[in-house]
């Protein structure tokens, strides 16, 4: 069974006499020369069955090579006078041939290298030489050639000089050999010791042998896990591609033009698909078409339900297209036409189904209706409609005349039939010059052939009364020629009252939004409704302090003052009312639609007389009030007196609106008026509160300061300074707070100094990175500059002011940026302007809150307490100041950006402006220089 050979080995000293003699289980006295081997092999026999026991027990839960070899290697030394014990074998999944040591307690190192040797050398004598060349000892190199079939003869030697060598194949059957077992012993081997290493080495062999077709089935197993989660990955991939192109089929048919598609079941007709436009033309939800079995039909309209359900039957037994116009029920009660086109779909799996595309015909439909209605619309038509329509024939005689023409004209059919159109129809321009005869429009579209349309003429009705109107008259042609002529025509004269109505809201709109001063507004008021819409037009208005002041009237003819003059005399009799006294007590308008010239100061002193009112006709009055926030603050009285006006419902609603405008005007210059004093008053009391507090700040800072020095070091003084550090910072806010108040007042006011000076963009980002570097640093926030292309660019700015802004926008940035974040500030060209931008990592801005943050004392609720609010208020007027804009971008959970912009300064060179002081026009959204046009720089 060995392919090594033993070696006779030289006496073994005292203590390894006595450690081989611990190995068995019984004590016996020294061997006798007269004791066979055969005694000594059954003495040996009883404890080895245990220690093959418990080596069975190690390969029966075998855990691998590298864990259970070495205990069976340690069980043989226990059961043998053994020095070493190695094994080589192949383990699987592993390109080289795995080697496990055991040696015992006083082997050298010397020895246990040469037992290496000689199983590398025995080992390529028992399986080839090649074999040896793979075999891992312990980092030893291995390329000693060994002869085929003959182990090294210096080996051999060695060996035979220390000690006896065994060495056993693993092999199982008549497979080839997958490794080996060598063990050299202390003393000599015996056929017992070797018949027990030999069965060791069968157990060994079969226990790897079947640990390595074990290994090989999880590999297999793990193959085909591995070819599993593959051909999962591969279906996933298809099942992706397969979702994208059903996504991108319903976007196509989903986005199809008044048309929808839909799928249903050959059998049922159960809708299984439909396309989103089909809740969209018809109203009714996709979820109700799939979960209703029979939602198709019952959409469909009872009159052509059953034409449907024939097509659908005549798809599936042709096997065809089939096509259909049907009516369906819209979810609001309305009616759609269809034209729906069925295909019979089949496939081995689901069975039959009816695919079909819906088509919105309704317009095509109305249109055929209004074709085959056409005659009797012709017919009905002109005895329905509002317009007037007449016919006449070549010779401009009238042929047709309905029910509208004779109600707007005053004609009747009986009286016109027969007569030429010039005398039916006169017209007149709006200048009031009649048309002749011969350019008459109608007798114009004969000759012509062409059609004239107008809605600026007027036409005069029998009692020669003139009225607005939008008529066309076009050519009446029978197979190409000429045969009459048909005029349509209608009242507008509601139309251009409208027109009127709007051309004078926007007049007045325009008028009144044209200052925000009080007294300018006001006398824009009394010159604002003459002759537009009254003779004779005043106004009442009711001051702070309840009296009513009546502005001087106006009139539509300056030299005819006689009713202005005695408007201004009527008084308040004692226990009557005036009109206007009546509209601001009541608050409801007034309309006398007419009276008389002589019964005028009457009418005010007593409204309760109605013969007074119809006494004649030679005027008319509206008196509407003027209403703010519910409260009555004036009358506006319009007359129509010698124009003959007079006024209508329609004409006090025209007044009622401009009577609301008018109102608005004066409450905003009103209250524009109000804001300048608090204004004014604000401002005063900054520039006192500024003046008073600063010096007394002053003072508290320096002597904090002083007092910081002077305290004693040490703990001593600790609580004594800190107390003074917080009256130094706390006086330190207070002039901030202050700078800023004074900054925001003069932004406002217009009144914002600076000093325009030619400013390195670099010297700014760095100087404005350097300032808050140090908050930055405690925050544990990285804070850079960034400058593309170096930087190399100047601006036009006061450099204190931007650094200020830079300042404002890194100090927001630090205070919502985390520990680990980053804030950048970059500036680059953009054109004539320079862009600057602070980006920073913070949590980003709500959308809803973006509209606010540069309003004054907004602020963030998280960090409400960390400042007062102005510190992008002040921001913003800066930038403007320089004619630049501020902007913020942001987005929710990845952080916000503040941009803003500075004109860029002029090359080296060019001509420019020179440096310069002045002060910023915020008022006017400007800056001016004295002595130049707005939008320049005013000098200081």
């Amino acid at each position: 069974m060995s392919a090594g050979r033993r070696t006779k080995e030289p006496p073994r000293p005292p203590q390894e006499e006595r450690r081989r003699g611990d190995q068995h289980t019984e004590e016996q006295p020294a061997r006798r020369g007269g004791d066979s081997s055969a005694s000594e092999g059954i003495e040996r026999a009883s404890p080895r069955v245990q220690y093959l026991y418990e080596i069975s027990k190690q390969l029966t839960h075998f855990e691998g090579a590298e864990r259970t070899v070495p205990a069976i290697l340690a069980i043989l030394g226990r059961a043998l006078p053994l020095r070493t014990a190695l094994l080589i074998v192949e383990l699987s999944g592993r390109p080289e041939l795995e080697t496990i040591v055991w040696r015992a307690e006083e082997v050298s190192a010397s020895r246990l290298q040469a037992a290496r040797s000689h199983a590398r050398a025995s080992y390529a004598y028992l399986a080839g030489s090649d074999a040896a060349r793979s075999v891992d000892l312990e980092g030893e190199p291995t390329t000693t050639s060994v002869p085929s079939g003959q182990p090294a003869r210096g080996h051999r030697a060695e060996a035979e000089e220390r000690g006896d060598f065994v060495l056993l194949p693993l092999v199982v059957g008549r497979r080839p050999i997958f490794g080996a077992l060598q063990v050299e012993g202390a003393a000599r081997l015996e056929e017992p010791d070797l018949a027990f290493v030999s069965a060791v080495v069968n157990q060994l062999a079969i226990a790897l042998d079947r640990q390595a077709a074990i290994d090989a089935r999880q590999a297999v197993a793990e193959a085909g896990r591995e070819l599993a989660q593959r051909r999962q990955a591969e279906s996933d991939k298809h099942r992706a591609a397969a979702e994208a192109l059903r996504q991108r089929y319903e976007a196509l048919v989903d986005n199809l033009d008044r048309s929808f598609v839909w799928e249903a079941d050959a059998r049922m007709f159960q809708v299984s698909y439909v396309s989103a436009r089909a809740e969209e033309l018809l109203g009714h939800p996709r979820e109700r078409w799939l979960a209703e079995p029979d939602f198709w039909s019952r959409c469909v309209h009872p009159d052509d339900r059953g034409a449907l359900e024939q097509t659908f039957r005549r798809t599936l037994a042709s096997e065809r297209d089939q096509r259909c116009d049907h009516r369906c029920r819209t979810a609001d009660g309305g009616v759609l036409w269809l034209h729906t086109r069925v295909h019979l779909e089949k496939d081995g799996a689901g069975g039959p189904r009816l695919q079909g595309v819906s088509m919105d015909v309704t317009p095509a439909r109305v249109a055929e209706e209004r074709v085959r209605d056409q005659l009797e619309f012709t017919r009905a038509v002109t005895g329905s409609i509002g317009e007037g329509v007449l016919a006449i024939d070549l010779e401009g005689r009238i042929t047709f005349f309905n029910p509208a023409a004779e109600r707007l004209l005053g004609w009747t059919t009986e009286e016109v039939l027969g007569r030429g159109v010039q005398e039916v129809i006169q017209i007149q321009h709006s200048t009031g010059t009649s048309i002749p005869d011969e350019e008459h429009p109608a007798l114009r579209a004969i000759r012509t052939g062409e059609p004239a349309r107008d809605d600026d003429d007027l036409f005069l009705r029998r009692n020669r009364a003139a009225f607005h109107v939008s008529c066309t008259f076009a050519p009446l042609k029978r197979a190409g020629q000429v045969s009459g002529a048909v005029l349509v025509f209608q009242d507008i004269m509601e139309v251009k009252r409208a027109e009127k109505a709007q051309r004078l809201f926007a007049e007045v709109s325009a008028v009144l939004g044209a200052s925000l001063d009080y007294a300018e507004t006001v006398a824009a008021i009394s010159r604002l409704f003459v002759p537009a819409l009254a003779d004779l037009y005043f106004v009442d208005l009711v001051e702070e302090d309840g009296r009513v002041e009546r502005l001087p009237p106006s009139s539509a003819d300056p030299a005819k003052q006689g009713p202005a003059e005695r408007m201004e005399q009527i008084t308040e009799p004692p226990g009557r009312e005036t009109p206007q006294a009546r509209v601001l007590r009541t608050g409801e308008p007034l309309l006398i639609s007419a009276i008389t010239e002589p019964a005028l100061k009457a009418i005010a002193q007593d409204l309760g007389d109605p013969e007074a009112l119809h006494a004649g006709s030679s005027g008319s009055v509206m008196v509407v009030p003027l209403l703010t926030r519910g409260r009555t603050t004036g009358a506006l009285t319009f007359v129509g007196g010698e124009s003959g006006r007079r006024y209508s419902i329609a004409d006090l609603a025209v007044a009622e609106e401009v009577a609301r405008r008018t109102a608005m005007a004066l409450e905003n210059a009103r209250l524009y008026q109000q804001a300048r004093r608090a204004i004014r008053t604000r401002n005063d009391l900054l520039a006192v509160v500024s003046h008073d507090l600063r010096n007394p700040l002053s003072t508290i800072l320096v002597a904090s300061a002083l007092l910081m020095q002077t305290l004693p070091a040490g703990e001593s003084g600790a609580q004594d300074r800190n107390k003074a550090e917080i009256i130094r910072a706390a006086a330190q806010r207070m002039l901030r707070l202050i700078g800023d108040l004074l900054d925001v007042a003069a932004i406002e006011a217009g009144r914002l100094s600076m000093v325009i000076q030619r400013q390195a963009a670099v010297a700014l980002v760095h100087d404005g990175v350097a300032m808050e570097q140090m908050l930055a640093t405690q925050k544990h926030v990285v804070l850079e500059g960034e400058l593309p292309g170096g930087g190399s660019f100047e601006v036009l700015c006061d450099r204190e002011r931007v650094l200020q802004v830079l300042a404002n926008l890194i100090g927001n940035a630090i205070k919502f940026t985390r520990a680990g974040g980053t804030i950048t500030v970059r500036a680059e060209p953009r054109g004539q302007q320079a862009l600057f931008a602070v980006v920073d990592t913070g949590p980003g801005i709500p959308p809803e809150q973006l509209p606010h943050v540069f309003d004054q004392f907004w602020q963030a609720e998280e960090t409400a307490r960390l400042g007062t609010g102005l510190g992008l208020t002040i921001a913003k007027g800066f930038v403007e100041a320089h004619g630049g804009k501020i902007w913020v971008e942001s987005r929710p959970g990845v952080g916000t950006t503040f941009f803003f912009t500075l004109p860029l300064a002029p090359p080296e060179g060019a001509q420019g402006a020179p440096p310069h002081e002045f002060e910023a026009d915020q008022r006017e959204g400007r800056s001016s220089r004295s002595g130049h046009p707005a939008g320049q720089a005013r000098a200081r």
